[in-house]
């Protein structure tokens, strides 16, 4: 029995670098954007990317559908080749069967995606349960994605601060933000935090920024209420929770998206929690 009596392949050319290709099947922020067919969601995506390593995949689709795919890595070589394991126990085609899933990029940018099973009946069984039609459906949103600017994320915004032991203490200690980095270098110094669970971080340091000049950095949280009782009870001195009204601020919580607490730190650096509803 040849290679291909066990072989799935699908061919599609992609407008975009192939390394840009490779890092959408292998970085899970990446592959929730498209993976899976028309109606499904990638909601767990678990990587170990190394040879050796474990993927995990969970979808979710319509009316309460449900696939568990899982495997590891047996080739990483960026951008040109990825093999994988592969195993779905929800596909009753090849329930308890490992399949072996190879990615090859070439040119600017054709993909091969070939699924190789262990038999030619386990192959024709789950051909004809269109698997390649949910694959294909992957690759139509792949190709919307790519076609999306790449992502901009503000990655940390400077605290102006006359004294930056100070400033470390009341963010560290008394609003939460866990220390990232503190590093000195001669009369240079730089303390990197980062509110939890945010993708952006704040420096504190001297600039030529005027310290306290900074106002209005918003966080957003899931319960301004018990945000303000934290801070509080770390020793921060935030106003209660207040909301707009035709333009001016009104003391209590106000409508979705509508309720806020702020705070100054120790220069005079203004910051507002607004509570983000959670549906």
């Amino acid at each position: 029995m040849s290679d291909s009596d066990r072989d799935i392949v699908i061919v599609r050319e992609f407008a975009a670098p192939r390394q840009r290709v490779f890092d959408a099947h292998t970085r899970p922020e990446l592959l929730r954007r498209w993976f899976g067919p028309r109606g499904w969601e990638l909601a767990v995506c678990e990587i170990d990317l190394r040879v050796g390593g474990a993927w995990h995949y969970v979808m979710h689709g319509p009316d309460g559908a449900r696939m568990v795919l899982r495997g590891r890595y047996l080739e990483l070589a960026p951008p040109n080749r990825l093999v994988m394991t592969e195993t779905n126990i929800d596909c009753h085609a090849r329930a308890g069967h490992e399949s072996i899933i190879t990615i090859e990029l070439t040119g600017d940018t054709v993909l091969t995606h070939t699924a190789t099973f262990p038999t030619r009946e386990i192959r024709d069984a789950v051909r004809d349960s269109g698997m390649a039609r949910g694959v294909h459906e992957g690759f139509d949103r792949l190709t919307r994605t790519l076609e999306q600017p790449m992502d901009w994320k503000i990655e940390m915004i400077p605290v102006p601060v006359t004294d930056i032991d100070r400033a470390k203490d009341f963010y560290a200690n008394k609003v939460g933000f866990p220390v990232d980095v503190d590093h000195a270098a001669g009369d240079f110094r730089f303390v990197q935090l980062t509110p939890p669970g945010s993708g952006c971080s704040i420096g504190l340091g001297t600039s030529e920024m005027t310290p306290g000049s900074l106002t209005g950095i918003q966080i957003v949280v899931a319960d301004v209420q018990r945000a303000r009782d934290e801070l509080v009870a770390g020793g921060v001195d935030a106003t209660p929770v207040w909301h707009f009204e035709d333009g001016k601020q009104i003391d209590g919580p106000g409508e979705r998206w509508n309720s806020f607490v702020s705070f100054d730190d120790p220069d005079g650096n203004h910051w507002v929690l607004q509570e983000r509803p959670s549906s």
